[in-house]
């Protein structure tokens, strides 16, 4: 993985598939930032954090997008290439169109299946996380 890119995970519907993702990247020496909406219990909490390299970071909903997008904007401002997996429709359509200002963000769309996730494109297109680290 490039040493200077930011890796983000958006979990804004569910935590079961950023947990999964976040588990992978661990393995493969990968750091990312997983910003997750609401408030979990301890021992949820305790379960996803357990992780070399993923920083977890629990966002009260109303302050929500206003922190990712900050912390997005963080990096493209000093043009590093930033790497988004984001589980929201909605939060997805906010996130593609701060791509059309800063072409350094990669935005892919994960989804739960069972005991696993799926990662696509914006085109919802089946791709592998690795190629984007």
């Amino acid at each position: 993985m490039g040493i200077f890119k930011k890796v983000i995970i958006v979990s804004d519907s569910g935590w079961q598939g950023a947990r999964q993702l976040s588990i992978e990247l661990s393995k493969q020496g990968a750091a990312a930032t997983v910003f997750i909406r609401g408030k979990l219990n301890r021992d949820e909490a305790n379960m996803i954090t357990k992780y070399k390299g993923i920083k977890n970071i629990f966002i009260p909903q109303k302050l929500f997008m206003v922190i990712v997008l900050m912390h997005v904007l963080s990096g493209v401002i000093f043009l590093k290439p930033v790497v988004i997996f984001g589980t929201k429709e909605k939060t997805e359509k906010t996130l593609l169109g701060l791509g059309k200002y800063f072409k350094n963000i990669y935005l892919l769309r994960l989804r739960e299946s069972k005991n696993s996730f799926n990662v696509f494109d914006p085109g919802m297109r089946p791709v592998h996380y690795k190629d984007f680290l």
